[in-house]
């Protein structure tokens, strides 16, 4: 069975690029621009896994994927975090709220799928 992957990103250049690029490793994926249609459909949908920019209008990364946590039909999806940002305090608030992983843009194709292939089996 096909795995289903959502993405979560404000920006539809980013959306698409890394919808493509998933949808060449044989990845079903969604598409979400606005945070809080991603909540509800991932509770609706549950995704294999769920691809989040942290720096979003509304409601951020964090918060989206605190709430995910929070609730029992979402709370064992993998969540990864995709920023343009490094910084330490950042990173940690991100594993805080349960990211198993960062994805930095520009997105280094290769490094991405060494993180987001393990969270997939």
């Amino acid at each position: 069975m096909t795995k289903t992957i959502m993405i979560v990103d404000d920006d539809p250049s980013i959306l698409l690029i890394v919808e493509k690029f998933l949808k060449t490793k044989g990845f079903q994926v969604m598409c979400m621009s606005d945070p809080e249609e991603a909540y509800h459909s991932a509770q609706k949908h549950r995704p294999d896994l769920i691809i989040s920019d942290v720096a979003m209008p509304g409601l951020d990364g964090f918060t989206l994927l605190r709430g995910l946590k929070e609730n029992k039909a979402t709370q064992n999806i993998p969540l990864v975090l995709l920023t343009a940002t490094d910084k330490i305090a950042d990173v940690e608030k991100g594993f805080e709220v349960g990211a198993r992983a960062y994805i930095l843009k520009p997105i280094d194709w290769e490094r991405a799928w060494a993180k987001l292939e393990p969270l997939l089996k």
